[in-house]
């Protein structure tokens, strides 16, 4: 359910107890290295209540007789700390970035990495009505955010959305050992049991990525992401039994294999996963690593359907992948959805049970053998049986919680569910139950929530009601079908999927940090505002549309989302050697990818019409990040930046000249950009 313009705008600045005075460190204190060492191992009084090595953007600890909640609140800068017993915030620990997530090691250190600094500090703790104490820092690739320990708690590791690494540091020093290149967007890491494998979840991509911590070059595997309809499974059984007897065949025609053959493989492919922000390893069935996500069908390319996909099917289903730590694959049966009707055609009321489209983060309670995940845009959640083949088919219970539930943690003495929402700042909490959960209907509600200290300067009433509502599942006046703007644009950035839209082919494209400075907007380039543009996604998602008023909150949220941070400093002469080359009259590629912005505005026809485009002249898309982007052109033809330069040679520049040293410094440039 999404909050009203009143309420949003009574949530903005909380109305807890005033913060206890700033810790701050003087000046920019990262570096190549840690800072200050020797104080990285410095003692701290906290100690972890949560035994699964991960972390999140709060954390439960005891500290002296007080049992605490750290919390990372990104729109203070700063870690809070709570009472749990008497639910007040107790103090407030100011940082000199904005924390992604923290987590308390075994020795009582904090551990919280600033995304907009790609930075981990290490923090210690004395007394829980005091700040935290910065004990050292060290930088990080592009935009850290999640940590997880090994079981030993030797080995810290970091995913890094926008550097796209897993970065592993000495949890003693914090001195960096290794990093490994991941796909896009990583998000959540944990490790199992073993100790041999890091589990890395994805926003976007279709995989959770499986990395070997023994081996010295820790190799990577990918581990696909797809949901299958029911259907779709005994089609592709048909088909592979139909290949194997047309194979035997030695007179068959080949166009016919051919066919038959590409029919499986369209079968095969299923649907993408996208919204895979949440891991959590199961302490209830071992070997399981449960990866909460939404399984995207975009509609059929070679069409064009009124909307974006196929308006006869639900666009994205939500899934619970089980995936099997031994097999580095999922339970087919956990990545199985069926064709039910819209889980939000009976309303947006919580008695609908609206799905969760928007899935941020999870946790498995081990008493109950359940996993709760946390929904943005129905602010709910849920716990689902962790022992099901298929969880999200296994609800069990759910709670009705603050806006933006952005993390959760079971407290075990207690055993009770601790939730932060970032959107209006609440800490809530909630008994879980025994074996069975709560079974009192009267208790189902009973969720407890406290507010934090007001901000020094409380966010913008528009920016604040935007956040709400570009998040907002299952909002008629959005999307009919209840998707919401962060399901195609998740972060802020694009879902890496190409839609089957009324124009044709189109992919998605990145909003943060790009958005306001590049009108016209849309491939077409034919909307000047993004007051017109969101008009008319809003139509052909068969929303109502929003009133003016929030319209104009959600195009300043849009227009304000902060772009990720600077990825590390790259080769310069190969940068310098790209840029001549971007420049150049031969190459051509500043003739249409021009001034701060790197387009003209204009609508241009480099041979790139897809069979099912309606026209064939394209806006010349901003080239600003566009190396954390992909895949490339208007219908996604292209893989990657490597794949566009060799492969679109005579359509937009030219670079069938370059040599293979060119060709990777003009790549390294545009990841400059």
């Amino acid at each position: 359910m999404v909050l009203t313009a009143a309420g949003a705008l009574a949530a903005c600045g909380g109305g807890g107890p005033n913060a206890k005075g700033p810790n701050a460190p003087e000046g920019d204190r990262r570096t190549a290295g840690p800072t200050g060492a020797a104080g990285c191992k410095a003692p701290s009084a906290a100690a972890p209540m949560s035994r699964d090595g991960a972390s999140a953007t709060l954390a439960l600890a005891k500290l002296g007789t007080a049992r605490v909640a750290f919390v990372a609140d990104e729109d203070a800068k700063a870690i809070l700390t709570f009472d749990l017993a008497t639910q007040a915030q107790l103090t407030e620990t100011r940082l000199d970035g904005t924390p992604g997530q923290l987590m308390v090691m075994a020795d009582g250190r904090v551990l919280v990495t600033l995304r907009d600094r790609s930075e981990l500090v290490a923090l210690s703790a004395s007394r829980a009505d005091q700040p935290l104490t910065r004990l050292c820092s060290v930088a990080t690739p592009a935009e850290p955010i999640a940590i997880a320990a090994t079981p030993d708690q030797s080995t810290v590791l970091v995913t890094t959305g926008w550097g796209q690494r897993l970065a592993a540091f000495d949890a003693a020093s914090l001195a960096a050992t290794f990093d490994a290149k991941l796909p896009r967007e990583p998000r959540a890491v944990v490790v199992d049991d073993d100790g041999l494998t890091a589990f890395v979840s994805h926003a976007v991509g279709s995989v959770v990525s499986a990395v070997d911590l023994g081996g010295a070059k820790h190799a990577r595997r990918d581990v696909a992401m797809r949901g299958f309809e029911a259907q779709q499974l005994r089609s592709l059984e048909q088909q592979r039994k139909l290949l194997a007897q047309l194979k035997t065949n030695k007179g068959l025609d080949k166009g016919m294999l051919a066919a038959v053959e590409a029919q499986a493989k369209r079968v095969e492919a299923g649907r993408q996963s996208c919204q895979g922000f949440a891991l959590a390893k199961s302490s209830a069935v071992a070997g399981r690593i449960f990866a909460p996500q939404v399984m995207v069908d975009p509609g059929n390319l070679e069409q064009r359907p009124d909307g974006y996909g196929d308006e006869h099917a639900p666009t994205e289903t939500p899934a619970v992948a089980v995936i099997d730590a031994s097999a580095y694959a999922p339970l087919l049966s956990s990545v199985t959805i069926s064709r039910d009707v819209n889980p939000f055609s009976r309303g947006d009321s919580r008695e609908a049970r609206p799905e969760c489209l928007l899935p941020r983060a999870a946790v498995v309670d081990a008493r109950t053998k359940s996993l709760l995940v946390t929904c943005y845009g129905i602010d709910a959640v849920i716990a689902y049986d962790a022992t099901a083949a298929n969880p999200r088919l296994a609800e069990r219970r759910r709670w009705i919680v603050g806006s933006g539930p952005s993390g959760v943690a079971v407290g075990v003495d207690a055993h009770r569910a601790v939730v932060w929402s970032q959107f209006d700042r609440t800490l809530s909490t909630f008994d879980i139950g025994e074996r069975e959960l709560v079974d009192d209907k009267a208790k189902l509600h009973e969720v407890q929530k406290v507010a934090a200290a007001p901000l020094p300067v409380k966010l913008p009433a528009e920016y604040a009601l935007g956040r709400i509502l570009f998040h907002a599942a299952g909002d008629a006046r959005i999307a009919a079908d209840g998707r919401a703007c962060a399901s195609c644009h998740p972060d802020g950035r694009d879902d890496a999927i190409t839609w089957a839209t009324p124009e044709g082919p189109r992919r998605s494209i990145m909003l943060a940090g790009r958005v306001a400075p590049t009108p016209p907007y849309s491939w077409n380039g034919d909307e000047t505002t993004l007051h017109k543009h969101l008009a008319n996604t809003f139509d052909r998602l068969s929303g109502k549309g929003l009133r003016s008023i929030e319209l104009d909150a959600l195009v300043t949220y849009v227009s304000q989302m902060p772009a990720p941070p600077p990825s590390a400093s790259l080769d310069a002469p190969k940068v310098e050697r790209g840029r001549a080359i971007f420049a150049s009259r031969e190459a051509g590629c500043a003739t249409c990818h021009s001034g701060a912005t790197f387009t003209d505005g204009k609508n241009h026809d480099v041979g790139s019409k897809h069979a099912a485009d309606r026209g064939s002249t394209f806006n010349t898309p901003s080239l600003r990040l566009v190396g954390g982007a992909g895949p490339y052109f208007h219908d996604g033809r292209y893989a990657s930046l490597s794949e566009l330069l060799t492969k679109s040679d005579g359509k937009m520049g030219r670079t069938k000249h370059l040599s293979a040293n060119d060709l990777e410094a003009l790549e390294t440039y545009l990841r400059t950009l």
